[in-house]
């Protein structure tokens, strides 16, 4: 179908009778034989065999639309062709597909303006065996069963079957183009613009990441997994996968404490009122509460660090919890040991604990401060907490309590607050940025399926460890070489997360994002507008079959516009009853219209069958996919 000749693909096969006619002139040319008749007989065959070539095409694209395609592919195949392609294509590959273009479009409105008994089907026969088999184990196949299966692979293409009732989706979307299949990819240099992955629930998107994953960890980049609905299979396979390669599998798993690995989420910083952002960010409130929890968080955590140790959520809990008078007295100990000496206290240690005058040492302490008129950001804000009404304080930290008890308690503590110091816990500490210097594969499964709420907070505060250990790479370090795997991003976005999209290419991280609905995300961040800023920033679009229509409408005009030609077609007739009974007039005409539609309309979106995506890469690249289901051994972490 060229710009100048539209195609019917629908319609009669002309071409068979012009075969016909040509066949049976090298007939009469072969009995008859006049002058020059082997030159004639030559040109005439070839007539009938371009002919029959046409009629070939015809029906074998009628064909290839009545037909499911089986694709499954070894682990090992993956990766030797995902080597192949890196080296001489330079891309990513996403299994095998086709350039979806004009003419693809204009053959699928055809379809879709035409009744399902006027499309090409496989003989009802056919269609039953095949479905027969399917459901009876190789092993209990009869002599009878398998001639009858030979038969059918005989008459059907190499890895297809006819589609049955029981199939999703609208499997001829693919067998548009499949004539033209090859192996398709992502370009590598584009990976830095991040990629959108959307698909519904069982339409594929943990088997894309599988084949993906795959590939990076072949590739010895550093790999970050959140998943918050734990996909044990994509866990076998990246066991699987480190296993083969050598490289080092961390496996994060709240429901699983024994086999998780610990990680420390406030490890890593590079101004000291980030901890206390992280932990404030989860706070569900607004305003003075939300406020107030932000500051004490800080004044924690600033005064902890004055006495010499590092912030964790439990250290973190303990103090808003119980009071800070202890941590107090140690900061207040230290600046005084600093200023005078280790004697400061000599004078202190006498003084009556009881009676009238009696002040405990830290009332003395704060007191002395005071009197020596010293100014200290760090201990005047711990003086302040230490000072001020209980009863106030204890509901303004309400909010704040929840979050705290979630994330620093019982094996939730340890997992994210671990003590290096215990030496009988064995279990490895790790942090985003050893991670990424180590390049190895953390999966963080969340288990959101049994504790949304806490899932949801796990998730995003080591989404703003990773911001800010990026942070520190892009401003003191050379770029790193590492990718991020989110899927339901819904459950675990926050704005540390759209920094890691807008700044995290600088720093060398690579994301994938993947979620069901572009609604999802709008109520996640609270405002549609944050909701655009994510999107802005993701430049690969990957979408296999959606059910959300505002999702729908968002992929397709992202895939843009195309002029797309229809043949319309008016017959007319009348009867010349004026001149004679038996005379009539009748009219044909034709014509070719063109008119802007959608190059994926939304239509097509909701029908793709599993495995089955439309990709737009590098802001150019526009292909209609498969994904190959990886056939592995799969080994449990």
């Amino acid at each position: 179908m060229s710009a100048q000749r539209f195609e019917d693909r629908f319609r009669e096969a002309h071409e068979l009778w012009a075969a016909a006619a040509w066949a049976f002139s090298v007939g009469v040319l072969l009995v008859y034989r006049p002058p020059y008749w082997p030159l004639m007989t030559i040109v005439v065959a070839g007539l009938a065999l371009a002919r029959l070539k046409a009629v070939k095409e015809l029906y074998a694209f009628r064909a290839s639309l009545s037909l499911s395609r089986l694709r499954t592919i070894s682990l090992q195949k993956l990766i030797l062709r995902s080597r192949r392609l890196r080296k001489d294509r330079e891309i990513l590959s996403l299994g095998r597909g086709f350039d979806w273009s004009q003419k693809h479009i204009e053959t699928a409105r055809q379809v879709l303006n035409r009744n399902a008994e006027e499309l090409p089907d496989v003989p009802q026969f056919i269609k039953n065996q095949a479905a027969r088999l399917e459901r009876l184990p190789k092993g209990k196949r009869t002599l009878v069963d398998q001639a009858i299966a030979a038969a059918i692979k005989g008459v059907l293409p190499e890895n297809t079957r006819p589609i049955l009732d029981s199939d999703i989706g609208s499997p001829w979307i693919h067998g548009l183009g499949v004539a033209e299949e090859k192996e398709v990819g992502i370009p590598l240099s584009a990976l830095p613009g991040h990629t959108l992955i959307t698909g519904t629930t069982r339409a594929g998107k943990t088997r894309l990441f599988e084949a993906i994953t795959a590939q990076i960890i072949d590739m010895g980049s550093a790999l970050i997994v959140i998943d918050p609905k734990k996909d044990i299979d994509w866990v076998s396979m990246l066991n699987t996968m480190c296993l083969k390669t050598g490289r080092k599998f961390l496996y994060f798993d709240p429901a699983q404490p024994h086999k998780s690995v610990r990680l420390q989420p406030l490890q890593n910083w590079n101004n000291i009122s980030e901890p206390a952002t992280r932990i404030g960010q989860l706070v569900d409130a607004d305003g003075s509460f939300a406020a107030f929890a932000w500051k004490t968080l800080f004044r924690v955590h600033r005064a902890l660090i004055a006495a010499g140790e590092r912030p964790t959520i439990r250290n973190t809990k303990r103090y808003v919890q119980l009071g800070v008078e202890g941590l107090a007295e140690r900061v207040l100990e230290i600046h005084f040991a600093k200023k005078h000496g280790p004697d400061w206290d000599r004078d202190l240690r006498n003084l009556p604990s009881t009676g009238k005058q009696a002040m405990t040492r830290l009332d003395r302490i704060i007191l002395m401060y005071m009197d020596e008129g010293d100014s200290d950001d760090t201990i005047d804000g711990i003086i302040s907490m230490v000072r001020h009404s209980k009863e106030h304080y204890s509901k303004m930290v309400q909010v704040l309590e929840p979050i705290l008890e979630m994330l620093g308690s019982d094996e939730i503590g340890d997992l994210l607050s671990p003590d290096p110091m215990d030496t009988s816990d064995t279990r490895p500490i790790y942090d985003m940025r050893k991670v990424i210097d180590e390049k190895a594969v953390l999966y963080i499964g969340l288990d959101a399926l049994s504790n949304k709420i806490i899932a949801s907070a796990i998730g995003s505060i080591l989404l703003a460890d990773l911001a800010s250990t990026l942070g520190s790479i892009y401003n003191f370090s050379s770029p790193s070489d590492a990718y991020l795997f989110v899927d339901e991003t819904a459950e675990v976005a926050n704005d540390q997360l759209l920094q890691i999209l807008n700044k995290g290419g600088g720093a060398g991280m690579k994301c994938f994002l993947a979620m069901q609905a572009i609604a999802d995300l709008t109520v996640r961040l609270g405002s549609k507008d944050k909701c655009e800023q994510v999107l802005a920033n993701l430049n690969n679009l990957i979408s296999l079959r959606v059910r959300s229509i505002e999702t729908a409408r968002y992929v397709s005009d992202m895939f843009g516009e195309v002029m797309a030609r229809t043949l319309n077609v008016s017959y007319s007739s009348g009867s010349e009853s004026s001149a004679s009974f038996t005379e009539f007039r009748a009219n044909t005409s034709r014509s070719l219209d063109t008119s802007a539609t959608s190059l994926v309309p939304p239509e097509l979106l909701g029908r793709l069958p599993p495995l089955h995506y439309f990709a737009f890469a590098a802001g150019r690249g526009m292909f209609k996919g498969v994904i190959e289901f990886i056939e592995a051994e799969r080994v449990s972490p």
